[in-house]
């Protein structure tokens, strides 16, 4: 995976991504001592953090989702109908993801081509999504737990790219695959559409645990673009409960980036 991502259109320079996020008994939505070590990673500000329902307050849950849904559509009256259907959309899925481990949610809005200092616009618009979840694993020792993930996704039904890797945190596995969607439309005909995955499995170095990064999308043609992304966050990634884990790798406090 290349190690820098490429500049975007009206992205202005930077050595460290932007935003942090800390896993832990609360954010992980399990009991204290179930929870997963405490682990960090950064990620650029064109990601925009999706609410996860692991809180029992309903109410407030809602409330977090009417306001993703305006921060991505904004606030005028005659879109009120498609704020609506995202709040509920992603409400939905985000429950989901949450009761089935997921830690971090986001959209990625990325612009692609232009110049950094906006002298020409952006070709186009490219979106991902990034979900972040932990996982249990008998993990006698992180290479050797590495390995077996290599191996056994591998030898998988999917078919795809799988290499180890060595990140500043330890070992991982890079796991890259395509999938197709088929549509039926009302007239008989079908629709298709291309996807593709790229995963970063990385065993904890010190729990029986697994962090598993997962970076989507629809636009294929970006997938070089994406791989450099996720290849910035991984190698942000740090196991731990010091601040100074945070301080080492030039982090912040985590920050609300609205939509464009």
């Amino acid at each position: 995976m290349p190690a820098q991502a490429p500049a975007s259109a009206g992205e202005s320079e930077r050595a460290e991504p932007e935003a942090t996020v800390q896993a832990d008994a609360e954010t992980a939505g399990c009991e204290a001592e179930d929870a997963p070590a405490a682990f960090r990673f950064q990620v650029q500000p064109e990601f925009h953090p999706v609410p996860l329902g692991t809180d029992d307050d309903e109410e407030a849950f809602d409330e977090q989702m009417r306001e993703f849904a305006r921060d991505y559509w904004g606030d005028r009256e005659e879109l009120e109908p498609l704020r609506r259907f995202t709040a509920a959309m992603y409400g939905v899925n985000s429950q989901q993801l949450a009761a089935e481990g997921t830690v971090y949610h986001a959209l990625g809005i990325f612009p692609i081509g232009g110049t950094v200092e906006g002298a020409q616009s952006p070709e186009r618009v490219s979106r991902c999504t990034l979900s972040v979840s932990v996982r249990d694993l008998d993990n006698p020792a992180p290479h050797l737990a590495a390995a077996g993930i290599a191996e056994t996704l591998d030898k998988g039904q999917e078919s795809g790219e799988v290499q180890l890797i060595t990140l500043p945190a330890g070992p991982a596995v890079v796991h890259i695959a395509g999938s197709r969607a088929v549509w039926e439309l009302p007239d008989g005909e079908d629709q298709e559409r291309f996807f593709v995955r790229i995963e970063v499995w990385m065993p904890f170095p010190e729990d029986d645990r697994l962090l598993l990064l997962c970076l989507s999308t629809a636009d294929v043609q970006d997938l070089y673009h994406y791989q450099a992304v996720l290849a910035d966050i991984a190698d942000t990634i740090t196991f731990g409960d010091a601040e100074a884990d945070l301080a080492a790798v030039g982090g912040t406090e985590p920050q609300a980036h609205p939509f464009g």
